[in-house]
């Protein structure tokens, strides 16, 4: 397994993890106030620090595992395997500004528009982490 999909995993559990508390917290607090909530500084600094810490942790030990993966350059594979799944994940974020404007152009609930595109974010993100995984299974 090459350092980018090891590194892959370890993005994609953190923020299905991180990125799920994240809209957990905003859809209780939404509940609780019978109105979307508007955007919480103090979470997204939270989910912020812990991703950031949780990344910085997670490659250090992957490094320490295996330096030997951690020191190698891209080469011709591992630069097409995260340029297809980059591209193919902006797709997942578009898709998701789109539905946020639409929602936004209907209901004029700004506090939606946001979170819609911050939700979309993160789904790019698990979708790009998920397609580095399938294509360096595949050999692609």
């Amino acid at each position: 397994m090459t350092f980018h999909e090891k590194s892959a995993w370890a993005m994609g559990i953190l923020l299905i993890l991180i990125g799920g508390w994240y809209v957990n917290t905003v859809w209780d607090i939404s509940r609780e106030m019978e109105m979307t909530a508007p955007p919480l500084l103090a979470l997204a600094a939270v989910a912020t620090v812990a991703l950031i810490a949780g990344a910085v942790v997670s490659h250090i030990v992957i490094a320490l595992v295996d330096p030997e993966a951690a020191e190698g350059d891209q080469d011709e594979r591992d630069k097409q395997v995260l340029r297809r799944s980059g591209n193919i994940a902006g797709y997942f974020l578009g898709f998701g500004c789109f539905a946020g404007l639409w929602n936004y152009f209907w209901l004029q609930d700004g506090n939606m528009l946001f979170h819609i595109i911050v939700v979309s974010l993160i789904v790019s993100q698990i979708a790009e982490y998920a397609l580095t995984i399938i294509f360096y299974r595949r050999g692609a």
